[in-house]
């Protein structure tokens, strides 16, 4: 009994030690799946005869969306099968398919093929042969760069089809591809002579087709001629322009619509039924304020079009004035307990809750140095933010000052009256800010530029420029840090960027960005571009 005892205990023994668990810690694994070349089917076969095709990897794999990832040029006219059995993948050619003669086949697995833990796909796996004694040697490579910021762009599809219809990027697969790496190189290998249709795609569905309005495309001017010597492509991307739409619309309070757009809402006009009111209108990126006053309660329609074309229509219930009157006041909007750094070269905002529609300066004083020493000062509200009242004064650097409007200083467009503000300000040294002296050469005289500056993302500063070969301006108090500017050669002289289209064969507008030398306190820099 005794020894039966202890050979069971023994027998759990080691079944525990036999357990196997899932290591815990350690760095992610990120190293894609390698093929095993000597236990898979030889690669780069020529006289190739139909078979199974296996290949075997040194870890175990998985399939994942076989049916779009897995594309095989030439096409082939069946649908092959595609299985796994442990880590080799098997690829089987339907029996009534019958392989061209004198062509070489590409099998590209795209990411079908993933590791089983961390799902890394296998890297540029493809499988190469040829039913003839020889294999297609030649080659189609490029670059692929964002249109707008001229920066490499990753995992882009370039796709080569020997159908040269327009219409097929969107309804068939490609007769050959490759995909970017991170420098936003490609190359296509094993490509025959003769003419293609080229499209990048950058494919957000992985179905190797252009059929969404957001992934972005780029395309050649001309078809690619493949020979000995077929030049390198130069490719940019970019998301063709996409349709107005209006997202949200939100009139629940009287006196104000918010309208929300899906992009920036261009050659839009508002055609309000009249009912007596008052509008005015404040965009920002893509929303859009319609602010209103009406005396009397009565509902109304607003008409939104777009190149005359009616886009919607917004139902703006009747609401009652008295009450929002009731329930709302004019004040001021980011008000600061501290000091507001002021640049001595420019202006200050005094920001409200709602449009302002008048003020009145005996109200409104502007002290300067501890002393209280009362400056003139000019006010004027802004045309593009009906929201904000810019103040002007003769600042002098170092120097306190305050700002003390009476009540009743600014009045709304609703007929409602400020409280009492005051706001405190220092103008800063010129010493802690930089100049900057623009000069741009080599402009064509008939062609249309616009000309930004900008101090990382944020826009400082845009002017169109036409007509003239060289370009010079001088910023001056400019905050230190980096500085780019951002040339638009506009073609259509509309003031902005356009995007491209497949369809019209237009490519995107040329963007060409420069970057200037680190602007330092109290420091001027000369930078001249040269176009």
């Amino acid at each position: 009994m005794a020894r039966c005892l202890l050979l069971l205990s023994a027998i759990i023994l080691l079944s525990r030690c036999a357990t196997v668990t899932a290591p815990e810690g350690g760095p992610k694994d990120e190293t894609p799946p390698q093929l095993v070349p000597e236990a898979s089917t030889p690669a780069l076969q020529t006289n190739f005869v139909k078979q199974r095709i296996q290949l075997t990897f040194d870890e175990w794999v998985t399939l994942e969306d076989i049916f779009n990832q897995v594309v095989v040029s030439p096409p082939l006219q069946y649908r092959p099968t595609i299985t796994l059995k442990g880590r080799t993948v098997r690829f089987d050619f339907d029996s009534r398919e019958v392989l061209r003669e004198d062509a070489t086949y590409t099998i590209n697995f795209g990411e079908a093929v993933k590791d089983l833990t961390e799902k890394n796909p296998a890297e540029n796996l493809r499988f190469v042969f040829a039913t003839g004694n020889m294999l297609d040697s030649l080659s189609v490579s490029g670059t692929i760069v964002d249109a707008q910021t001229g920066e490499p762009v990753e995992k882009v599809l370039f796709m080569l089809y020997d159908n040269l219809a327009d219409s097929v990027v969107r309804t068939e697969r490609p007769f050959y591809f490759a995909k970017t790496n991170k420098e936003g190189s490609f190359r296509i290998e094993n490509v025959r002579a003769g003419a293609f249709k080229g499209f990048a795609l950058k494919d957000v569905d992985f179905n190797y087709r252009y059929n969404l309005a957001n992934e972005q495309i780029g395309f050649p001017d001309s078809l690619i001629v493949v020979a000995d010597s077929t030049p390198a492509l130069a490719i940019r991307l970019f998301e063709e322009e996409r349709a107005l739409r209006l997202l949200d619309e939100e009139a629940s309070i009287f006196g104000r619509i918010r309208l929300t757009f899906n992009k920036i809402p261009r050659n839009i006009n508002f055609s309000p039924q009249d009912v007596g009111q008052t509008i005015l209108y404040e965009y920002d990126k893509d929303t859009v304020n319609v602010w209103y006053d009406l005396s009397s309660p009565q509902a109304w329609e607003l008409y939104i079009r777009q190149d005359t074309i009616l886009n919607d229509t917004v139902k703006i219930e009747a609401l009652a004035k008295a009450e929002f009157l009731q329930n709302t006041k004019l004040s001021q909007a980011n008000v600061r307990s501290t000091p507001v750094s002021v640049n001595p070269d420019q202006f200050i905002s005094i920001d409200f809750n709602h449009p302002v529609a008048s003020f009145d300066t005996s109200l409104i004083r502007i002290y300067e140095d501890t002393l209280r020493i009362p400056v003139q000062a000019v006010l004027e509200i802004d045309s593009l933010k009906p929201r904000s009242v810019k103040l002007r004064t003769a600042w002098k650097e170092g120097l306190p000052y305050e700002l003390e409007a009476l009540p009743g200083a600014f009045q709304d467009i609703f007929g409602l009256q400020s409280d009492t503000i005051k706001a405190v300000y220092r103008a800063e040294l010129s010493k802690a800010f930089g100049n900057l002296d623009l000069k741009i050469e080599g402009f064509q005289a008939d062609t249309n530029y616009v000309v930004q500056l900008l101090q990382g993302e944020t826009l400082v500063d845009e002017l169109e420029v036409s007509g003239v070969e060289a370009f010079e301006k001088t910023y001056k108090t400019l905050r230190p840090g980096d500085y780019s500017v951002k040339i638009i050669v506009d073609l259509n002289a509309n003031g902005r960027w356009d995007s491209g289209n497949y369809d019209l064969k237009i490519q995107p507008e040329v963007i060409i960005t420069k970057k200037l030398e680190t602007l330092r306190a109290n420091w001027d820099v000369e930078s001249v571009i040269s176009l």
